[in-house]
């Protein structure tokens, strides 16, 4: 893709559950605006085969990550911002109030202790240093960079390091349209030893929800932050930005195996209330239910006391107590029933016409999510599928 003057590229890439778009920028110095989204004028094989592996590209131009969203998530952050916003103590129902501190914002923002599920970083023989280039934020990015290094810092979170490796750091949108951000540990993953340790199947969790008629579902509070990265590992996984060279104390988001080393950690917790049958947790999502009120509300206190002991927290905003009808896992579940997530459904009916071949790979890729609900979807997608290829478009 030859031609003269600025050039600026826009390739929107999902990797895992992170969706950003990726911009190159020549001859300008500065980051585009919020909300600039710049259409895509050719091919650059070298560019997408980069992103796609992690590679650096030499002697380019630089690169831009901006924080989007699809449009399935603008829908949900619709949603989410028509939730009323509660005290705790409203949230959570008076028979579980002695354990508030379970719920605490405050208290949750400690540096949790080293354990025996400390995420290690095990790198295979002869594995290569590397170091990446500084990823240039929006101006609003900026405030957020800035925030999140300033709270990490007094935490303990994150520390100033020296270190022969770096990894780079953006922002992706959350489900509330705030910021999430991002160390983008891909080349770092390629090196590393994988953990075989296995995450629960869905469709297993699915099965074992049958019959129950009360759900509570809790939501652990900062995730895989509540996990030590293992002492001497931090380095390994450094991140670099414009305020300098950063390791991580507790485990983030994207590094390879930390899935593992969380669903370990949670089932180690929870492993004599998840025989009972009662209790399901996938990563930092757990859920109660029964078909007896009474045995219910006596789980749900043995899960806070689980919590309470293993100095584990809540985000009281997205937790339900006592429902008959629950959100889990991308689906809608009640008695003998399990349900499309309304506001998906209202993405696929609302989805944008496809433009192109590469439109019509999202809109498939959403909605095969949901393939189970949808007699003979294989048959009802053929006409779709044949758009990806070669077909023309007219």
């Amino acid at each position: 893709m030859a031609r003269n003057g600025p050039r600026r590229v826009r390739k929107a890439k999902t990797v895992g559950r992170i969706h950003a778009a990726v911009m190159v920028e020549e001859e300008e110095d500065k980051p585009p605006p919020p909300g600039f989204l710049p259409e895509w004028d050719g091919t650059e094989e070298s560019l997408l085969n980069a992103l796609a592996t992690g590679r650096t590209l030499h002697n380019a131009p630089k690169l831009f990550v901006s924080a989007t969203y699809t449009y399935s998530q603008q829908l949900t952050e619709q949603e989410y911002q028509k939730k009323e916003i509660r005290p705790v103590e409203e949230i959570v129902p008076k028979q579980y109030h002695e354990y508030l501190r379970v719920f605490s914002k405050e208290a949750s923002e400690r540096l949790p202790d080293h354990g025996p599920y400390d995420h290690a970083i095990e790198l295979v023989p002869d594995a290569r240093m590397f170091h990446c280039k500084v990823y240039l934020l929006s101006p609003s990015e900026q405030v957020e960079l800035d925030k999140f290094i300033n709270k990490n810092l007094v935490k303990g979170y994150i520390q100033e390091v020296k270190s022969p490796m770096s990894s780079p750091f953006f922002f992706v949108k959350k489900k509330d349209g705030s910021l999430r951000p991002v160390q983008d540990y891909r080349r770092l993953n390629d090196i590393t030893i994988k953990n075989r340790y296995p995450l629960p199947l869905v469709s297993d969790l699915m099965d074992r929800l049958k019959k129950a008629k009360y759900f509570t579902k809790l939501d652990i509070h900062w995730g895989y932050n509540n996990v030590r990265i293992k002492t001497g590992d931090e380095w390994k996984a450094a991140f670099v930005t414009n305020r300098g060279l950063f390791e991580p104390n507790v485990m983030f988001f994207g590094l390879a195996n930390s899935p593992s080393t969380f669903s370990a950690l949670m089932n180690d917790i929870f492993k004599d209330l998840i025989i009972l049958g009662k209790v399901t947790i996938y990563l930092d999502d757990i859920l109660i239910f029964t078909n007896d009120i009474e045995e219910h509300c006596t789980l749900v206190r043995e899960v806070l006391k689980h919590l309470a002991e293993r100095d584990l927290f809540c985000k009281p905003e997205k937790c339900e107590f006592e429902q008959p009808k629950v959100e889990y896992l991308g689906v809608l579940v009640s008695e003998n029933r399990v349900e499309m997530d309304l506001v998906k459904v209202k993405s696929i009916a609302a989805w944008p016409v496809p433009q192109n071949a590469s439109d019509v790979r999202k809109f498939r890729g959403f909605a095969n999510f949901y393939r189970r609900f949808i007699k003979d979807f294989s048959a009802v997608c053929k006409p779709l599928d044949r758009l990806t290829g070669n077909a023309p478009w007219k």
